[in-house]
């Protein structure tokens, strides 16, 4: 949404619900680390005469009027949570970022988007685990986030949470945890899909901002883990419940699809890697499908040429007949070659 707007969106939703903002910067900036409870007293007492102390606090707490305004926006009227991480020092996201998940979330249906704001917190896991092996029981509760149990709604579901923090062996872009909603961007790494990088592996320059096709492909998985929710039974991540990608019938159309090849020849970086067949990502169920949904969205056109029965799948099953129009749509490129400069002097490795 244009800038101007978004005190448009914020007064629709505030409209006869005069402790709403307190609630939701409370949820915006919901921590519990030291640094970030001593930041937050002191926003709140920098800002206790201003004629709103809460979007005062928020925009203290981003650094940045646009992006506290962005993100109160957004959650009123995606219920996504976009926030720091509760790790003090770890990279946060700036405006740019904001702007760019707005971007990827809208894409998002609404009936996907509401499946995803269902997902529960787990109040039971370690009754859920008791009986499962040591070793299983510490790799769950490593992998589980613990501002993850956070209870926003009165019926007792979760958002979806966009935070900063580290992948894995802190390289790792971007991660879901199964059966979680929670997305977890390693910024550094992340940033490297940014609009005008250039990469001499692949003899390439963005032109288009390459993060997107990452978030929504990280969105999808979450569409996969609760596409067939009931919204009523227990969810626990790693098991207990039906995912699009472990249905049976449904495996068979991932498992046939031929993905497309992205307008910037991504995958010829990683050709070297056994997943990957003629530039096309040909890797585990759950990945291929997050990459089926989100070529869906952003290269529909290629899909629907290399995968036309799983496209039809998409558009009939998941997407309710909603289609799209891709990059190819753009009527500039969006890659260019590298010049020689860019090849010998300031080129970087992708992935490095």
């Amino acid at each position: 949404m244009p800038a101007q707007q978004l005190t448009g969106i914020i007064q629709f939703y505030e409209n006869q619900h005069p402790n709403l903002r307190k609630q939701a910067v409370a949820v915006l900036t919901d921590h519990t680390h030291a640094e970030h409870l001593e930041d937050l007293a002191d926003f709140r007492d920098d800002c206790k005469d201003e004629a709103s102390p809460e979007l005062c606090v928020l925009e203290k707490y981003w650094d940045d009027p646009e992006a506290a305004k962005r993100v109160l926006a957004l959650f009123y009227d995606t219920k996504t949570v976009i926030k720091h991480s509760d790790e003090y020092q770890v990279r946060r996201f700036e405006l740019e970022h904001v702007r760019l998940f707005e971007k990827a979330i809208r894409k998002i249906p609404a009936f996907l988007r509401q499946s995803i704001s269902k997902a529960k917190p787990v109040d039971n896991l370690e009754q859920e685990i008791a009986n499962k092996p040591t070793a299983m029981q510490e790799l769950i509760r490593e992998a589980f986030q613990e501002d993850y149990k956070t209870s926003v709604w009165e019926d007792h579901t979760h958002p979806l949470t966009l935070v900063p923090g580290f992948g894995f062996r802190s390289q790792t872009v971007a991660q879901v945890f199964s059966g979680q909603n929670l997305i977890v961007f390693t910024v550094k790494e992340f940033n490297k899909g940014k609009e005008y990088s250039t990469y001499r592996d692949i003899d390439v320059q963005y032109l288009v901002d390459f993060r997107l096709p990452i978030v929504v492909h990280e969105i999808a998985h979450t569409i996969d883990n609760f596409h067939f929710w009931n919204g009523e039974d227990d969810l626990y991540f790693f098991y207990k419940y039906h995912k699009i990608s472990n249905d049976q019938q449904i495996m068979q159309i991932i498992t046939d699809a031929k993905l497309a090849l992205w307008p910037s020849k991504w995958f010829e970086a990683f050709e070297y890697l056994h997943e990957v067949n003629e530039g096309r990502y040909d890797g585990n169920i759950q990945e291929k499908l997050a990459e089926l949904l989100a070529q869906y969205i952003l290269i529909p056109e290629r899909l629907q040429q290399s995968a036309p029965t799983a496209y039809q799948w998409l558009r009939n099953e998941v997407f309710r007949g909603i289609e799209y129009q891709g990059y190819d749509r753009c009527p500039t490129p969006v890659t260019r070659p590298l010049n020689w400069w860019q090849k010998n002097a300031s080129g970087k490795a992708l992935g490095h």
